[in-house]
């Protein structure tokens, strides 16, 4: 069983780097306790995926997870936790939604982000197997939000709008569409 680490917020200079591959052809001890960490992190929030530098973790690995039952976004699909080392994906088509967003190292603030609806994610599982799969909607969005953070990214870079922010208290209190995170 992992240990909750602290979720860096954004300033964290971790959060503005781009992190190290994983050595998939040797997942050691280290590699699967930071797994491990991970994912108890994720469960200890109301997040719907974690990726490793938002623990202070320098590398390629990214946790899914998503509880249909708790997400507000209209193309929410139930989601096992998932590992995913070193991921990359590709849109599968030119389709895009622009939706507010969250995020575990902005708390309170949420964001406009157009994200592509229908990609394709491959990454490797913690037993060193490649994994190609497509995923759409709240699925697709959360994968390259999380995909983001690895390269230095955070949702904030993405918003476009002068009108683009809000609080989640504001979202709750007029009822905007929002993706929780």
């Amino acid at each position: 069983m992992g240990k909750v680490l602290k979720v860096r917020e954004v300033g964290d200079p971790i959060l503005s780097i781009k992190c190290k591959e994983v050595d998939v052809k040797n997942i050691n001890q280290e590699i699967m306790e930071d797994i491990e960490d991970l994912k108890e992190t994720l469960n200890f929030t109301e997040g719907f995926g974690i990726a490793a530098p938002q623990a202070g973790i320098n590398k390629r690995i990214v946790i899914i997870q998503v509880d249909k039952e708790k997400c507000t976004y209209k193309d929410c699909e139930e989601v096992p936790t998932t590992v995913m080392i070193n991921p990359t994906w590709r849109k599968l088509s030119e389709e895009t939604e622009i939706e507010f967003e969250g995020c575990l190292s902005v708390p309170s603030i949420r964001g406009k982000v157009e994200r592509y609806t229908n990609i394709e994610v491959t990454y490797y599982n913690e037993n060193g197997e490649k994994i190609v799969k497509k995923v759409k909607g709240f699925t697709a969005r959360d994968v390259q939000h999380e995909c983001d953070h690895l390269d230095g990214i955070v949702f904030l870079e993405r918003v476009k709008e002068h009108n683009g922010f809000a609080t989640k208290e504001m979202i709750n209190k007029f009822k905007l569409k929002e993706e929780s995170r």
